[in-house]
């Protein structure tokens, strides 16, 4: 049960880089990248893009995935 769990999660962060990196190259997530910069300037928090999100889960699930398949110790 473990393996399968650890492969439908390394199978959904590939999911979630290859939606990030789709957006990131369309006019939307360009346009959310501008206006990221854009409000980051205006009140000085930080913004980050919604393909960022994606990018950052993606990346969480092929680590966990990874780790429960054993591939990388702890």
């Amino acid at each position: 049960m473990q393996k399968l769990l650890s492969v439908l999660a390394i199978a959904a962060g590939l999911a979630l880089v290859y939606a990030g990196y789709v957006r990131q190259n369309s006019l939307a997530g360009r346009t959310d990248a501008s206006l990221s910069r854009l409000g980051e300037r205006l009140d000085g928090a930080q913004h980050a893009p919604t393909h960022v999100k994606y990018y950052a889960a993606g990346a969480l699930l092929l680590a966990a995935g990874s780790m429960g398949l054993g591939l990388v110790k702890r």
